[in-house]
């Protein structure tokens, strides 16, 4: 496996600075991936957060200057420099740099990486680019001005979008097929400030890349119906979807409800689904096997992007309203007419059945009967990948959460150009 450095000029961890979260969400895949990074640092710098994943090493602070005034003696600090880096890199494959050759501040830390791309023909470089580039760096020098014009050798221009790359190119005097689109990652649990548990389902399930999470927080009463929500989990399957029914079975840890979670697991292998496409919480750790706590269910609403509550009696349902706060699409029952009252037409309905009369709001039941129950539930699963398709912002959210979170951009876009010729 390649050692791996990430070369910043960073003299604190600002998160206020947005250079600053990009080199963590960096450390954190390569963590998660096996990797061992280090990350370059300037003397002085104090760890914190995700910097505690890495091997931090010190390079000398130089003369830094926005708009690219070399001093006189610039010479000194390049040398410096240079020697430092060329300890630094003794170990290392590849180095990721932050702006190094783009900003006028950084002239002499692009100087030496220069001078030493040119003395170790064996190590990749990795520049990462932040802001729009601009046809010439600023620089009151010309002869360095000439040098830092030249194409970097070994080299891979890496940018966040894809559109711009022409550009990019002409202004850094390189080949198109130099400049790699690197879209930037986002850690999803850690910037929703995931409670620890969450974390970990998300991760064992992965929850970030599935097409369609449903997560149903209930008690294994009958009444509620769960069957339900894994008849359309299966409808889901079979119309080509990945999936994840989460049922969060608080305070059922004995009785029916032990006999109903069987029922359950059995009619989900029936129809097709595997232990990790339908799961329950309290089979995920002893600690979970009566409740989990509020929070970790906000935090999976906030992953989810269906929400079924086919409940055959409700007198409001506060989960229905935190899932779609938290940006589901909230599909409720039908036949049980206080939802329609209380969430009105924002939501789209399905008809479960209900302990009252539909028609007359009073006492009694209303039996729905599905002819072709297959048929039925195919066609609510259309439905609701139709609606999450339509949806600009539920379309964009679950794009996000599937393409840009920390193991795809990785595995998709960062970890083939550390072995690409």
């Amino acid at each position: 496996m390649k050692k791996i450095a990430i070369f910043t000029t960073f003299t604190s961890a600002d998160c206020a600075y947005s250079l600053n979260n990009v080199v963590q969400d960096q450390i954190k895949m390569l963590k998660r991936n096996g990797y061992e990074p280090v990350v370059f640092v300037v003397d002085g710098f104090k760890s914190i957060e995700a910097y505690d994943l890495a091997e931090l090493r010190f390079i000398p602070p130089v003369h830094l200057s926005n708009e690219g005034k070399l001093q006189p003696n610039y010479q000194e600090d390049v040398d410096k420099m240079y020697a430092s880096l060329e300890k630094l890199t003794a170990d290392i494959d590849v180095c990721i740099t932050h702006d190094i050759i783009y900003q006028p501040a950084h002239l002499i830390h692009n100087i030496a990486s220069r001078k030493l791309a040119e003395n170790k023909p064996n190590l990749r470089w990795l520049h990462w680019i932040h802001s729009a580039t601009s046809p010439r760096i600023l620089c009151n020098h010309e002869e360095v001005n000439n040098k830092i014009r030249v194409k970097f050798p070994n080299s891979f221009i890496c940018y966040p979008n894809p559109y711009e790359i022409p550009r990019v190119a002409t202004n850094f005097r390189t080949e198109e097929k130099l400049i790699k689109y690197v879209p930037h990652p986002i850690d999803i649990p850690g910037y929703f400030g995931f409670h620890a548990l969450s974390t970990e389902i998300v991760n064992t399930y992965n929850l970030l890349q599935t097409d369609v999470v449903m997560v149903y927080p209930a008690r294994l009463d009958r009444g509620k119906q769960p069957q339900m929500n894994v008849r359309i989990a299966a409808a889901l399957k079979r119309a080509g979807k990945s999936v994840r029914l989460i049922i969060v079975d608080f305070h059922s840890t004995g009785g029916d409800k032990v006999t109903y979670r069987n029922e359950l697991k059995n009619k989900a292998t029936n129809l097709g689904l595997s232990n990790q496409e339908v799961i329950f919480t309290s089979d995920f750790k002893p600690e979970t096997k009566a409740s989990v706590p509020r929070e970790v269910v906000k935090d999976l609403f906030l992953v989810s992007n269906v929400f079924i509550l086919p409940s055959v009696s409700e007198t409001y349902s506060l989960v229905a309203q935190e899932a779609a706060m938290c940006g589901n699409l909230v599909c409720l029952n039908f036949d049980f007419t206080p939802m329609r009252s209380i969430y009105g037409e924002d939501a789209i309905y399905a008809k479960f059945s209900s302990n009252i009369d539909a028609y007359t709001g009073k006492d009694g039941d209303t039996n729905t009967v599905y002819h072709n129950g297959e048929q039925y539930f195919d066609e609510l699963a259309k439905k609701l990948i139709y609606e999450i398709g339509n949806s600009r912002s539920l379309a964009l959210k679950d794009k996000l959460r599937k393409e840009r979170n920390l193991d795809y951009v990785f595995t998709n876009h960062l970890e083939p150009l550390l072995y690409a010729e």
